[in-house]
């Protein structure tokens, strides 16, 4: 049952870490924020990644062993570090799309785990 709030958000957060990961390399290059060009850059390989390494042959597993929920953790925190640059250079834009980052890979992290979980521990 919960496995169809990840099908409908899966795509939400695809869109979000490939547009929000452009938008901070795009904007860290304007602004000359090393940091968040490389949060941007990680944001937007922490989403492709996986699909780039499918349509070759290879499993995310082999390559990086940690559990998906930290995957998908490590993704927002990627958008919480871009926000917290934005907080402190005092740039509204990269601090939004920081924090929307980090908000949908929290939520990605959530919908992830109700999906593992059972069904049974909510009856």
């Amino acid at each position: 049952m919960f496995s169809i709030i990840w099908m409908l958000f899966t795509p939400l957060l695809l869109l979000c870490g490939i547009a929000g990961g452009i938008f901070l390399i795009v904007t860290g290059i304007k602004y000359r924020k090393l940091l968040v060009g490389l949060m941007g850059l990680l944001s937007l390989s922490f989403v492709t990644l996986p699909f780039v390494l499918l349509s070759v042959g290879i499993h995310i597993d082999t390559i990086f062993p940690i559990p998906t929920a930290l995957y998908w953790t490590l993704f927002s925190l990627t958008g919480l570090l871009a926000g917290v640059s934005g907080v402190q250079a005092k740039i509204k834009s990269i601090r939004n799309m920081g924090f929307i980052i980090f908000t949908i890979g929290i939520l990605g992290v959530i919908f992830w785990e109700l999906m593992s979980v059972g069904d049974s521990f909510y009856i």
